[in-house]
């Protein structure tokens, strides 16, 4: 595996190491390079990016919290695999956790809060729809926003395992083709619009089922 390539598209290495490997890893995994079973090797890793074994095996750790890598005793770490079961008992949780975030944090919505909704549906309507990191980078600081003002903590935590579990599976069937695009921002637009009018109920309505309709662009091939 060629995990220098990976890390070329995250980005030079800024701030602590282990860090920079989380995020060249978590990348490897979200978007299927790295793929579920597949053992990640500290030896190559280490060689392929230029760093120690220890801040390597900090990142594979904090990996595992997030449910993305599991480590076994004498046979080290693998990309952990989900069933279609499990992933859509995350969409649920995800549902319920950020319908409840958003319930808290739609009232305290500012004038700037709304600003900024607005211009992420405008770059996402401006942002190819090859550009798929860009188009996940764009949906989850929407998201990120929209619950800003709930200030949980665990429910933010919860929120960022199960994201990232979710998206890597969806993630070109979602994010990868024009139709799925374009209903996704609409959605956006009906939340920020109804959140504009106060009626944060409906919002809430909206914003589950817009999570939710995800659950038809779960890959065929999952057991």
């Amino acid at each position: 595996m060629d995990y220098k390539a990976i890390a070329e598209q995250v980005g030079p290495r800024v701030g602590a190491t282990q860090e920079w490997i989380f995020h060249v890893l978590r990348e490897g995994i979200i978007s299927g390079r790295l793929p579920g079973g597949m053992q990640l090797k500290q030896d190559e890793i280490s060689a392929a990016l230029n760093v120690s074994h220890i801040p390597v095996r900090e990142a594979l750790r904090r990996l595992e919290a997030q449910g993305l890598v599991r480590i076994h005793a004498n046979r080290g770490a693998a990309v952990t695999e989900l069933t279609r079961s499990e992933l859509l008992d995350m969409m649920e949780v995800r549902a319920t956790l950020s319908v409840m975030m958003m319930r808290n944090s739609a009232p305290k919505l500012t004038r700037a809060d709304f600003d900024a909704l607005e211009d992420i549906v405008r770059q996402q309507r401006e942002t190819s729809v090859e550009d798929i990191v860009r188009s996940e980078e764009l949906n989850y600081k929407f998201h990120e926003i929209l619950t800003s003002h709930a200030k949980n903590s665990m429910a933010n935590l919860l929120l960022e395992l199960v994201h990232a579990n979710i998206d890597r599976y969806l993630r070109s069937n979602f994010y990868g083709t024009a139709q799925t695009r374009e209903m996704s921002i609409n959605e956006h637009e009906a939340i920020i619009q109804t959140c504009r009018e106060g009626d944060f109920e409906s919002a809430s309505n909206l914003l589950r089922d817009h999570i939710l309709n995800a659950k038809q662009f779960i890959p065929t091939s999952m057991k």
